[in-house]
């Protein structure tokens, strides 16, 4: 299970060294009070901030009073964790994909500030999650988990329930994403995203080229090519019903879309994909 729970002690990590990571991190500060170094600036932590860090991040702590946090370190990719329903919250969105990207791109540092109440649920969650790990008994896999996933649904809705006004303008495209996740096999519309973002049109595009280098539509695109890659590996469906399946009305098209964004044909990948699964097994 490729998922690190790292308890820091107030010493701890605190010490001003740049570093990164292999994985993703999840941070949720205790107590105490420190600087958190990263661009594009330096920002300061208290107890209940939240934030998560992409791998290969650089950053470091700094003038730390008894600083104290759980530092979660995962790859959702290899946990192969059920979270396509959690990538439909806009809390979700905001805080593991927007802040992230914003973040390693120099932009603004919003992080979640959670209180008092949440902080102690969240707490709990990962305290057991940590001591799952350490005892290791039997189905502590399956534990530990289940622990992680609920801690990562817990603090998307606490970041949904933020009212600060700048984490507040984040979520709007948070909601941008989590739409395009609920109804990405529909006939999508840049003005239908518009309308659920709140934004004028050229605010929204703009905001999408700062956050993910593409236009809205194109992000579409490339979220159905995502989805398309497990209905092909599959192989229970041919490229066409996959392209139907997953959004789009012309084959052909699809076909471009996905060689643009995979750099093979979804024909190729098919077999290939067919190919080792019959291999492995």
């Amino acid at each position: 299970m490729s998922l690190c729970v790292l308890a820091v002690s107030e010493k701890g990590g605190t010490d001003g060294r740049i570093h990164d990571h292999d994985f993703t991190e999840l941070v949720v500060v205790l107590g105490g009070s420190g600087l958190h170094l990263a661009a594009p600036e330096p920002y300061p932590l208290q107890a209940g901030d939240v934030f998560v860090i992409h791998k290969n991040t650089r950053h470091a702590y700094q003038d730390a009073r008894n600083l104290q946090y759980i530092n979660v370190l995962f790859d959702m990719k290899q946990l192969d964790l059920p979270v396509k329903d959690l990538a439909a919250l806009e809390g979700y969105q905001a805080l593991f994909v927007l802040e992230p990207r914003l973040r390693s791109a120099g932009g603004a540092h919003h992080h979640c500030r959670l209180a008092d109440a949440d902080l102690a649920v969240v707490r709990e969650l990962l305290t057991n999650l940590i001591h799952e790990l350490d005892r290791k008994a039997i189905g502590y896999r399956s534990m530990a988990a289940g622990l992680f996933l609920q801690a990562v649904g817990f603090l998307s809705r606490c970041y949904s329930r933020i009212r600060d006004p700048e984490p507040r303008a984040l979520l709007r495209l948070g909601q941008t994403l989590s739409y395009i996740e609920n109804h990405y096999v529909e006939p999508v519309t840049l003005g239908q995203l518009v309308q659920n973002a709140g934004m004028s049109s050229s605010t929204l595009q703009r905001v999408f080229r700062r956050s993910f280098q593409t236009s809205p539509i194109d992000y579409l695109i490339g979220v159905r090519v995502q989805k398309s890659l497990e209905l092909l590996a599959a192989g229970e469906l041919n490229v066409t019903e996959t392209a139907f399946r997953v959004g789009f009305t012309d084959s052909n098209y699809f076909a471009r879309q996905f060689r643009k964004h995979m750099g093979l044909s979804p024909r190729d990948f098919r077999r290939q994909a067919v190919a080792r699964a019959s291999a492995e097994h």
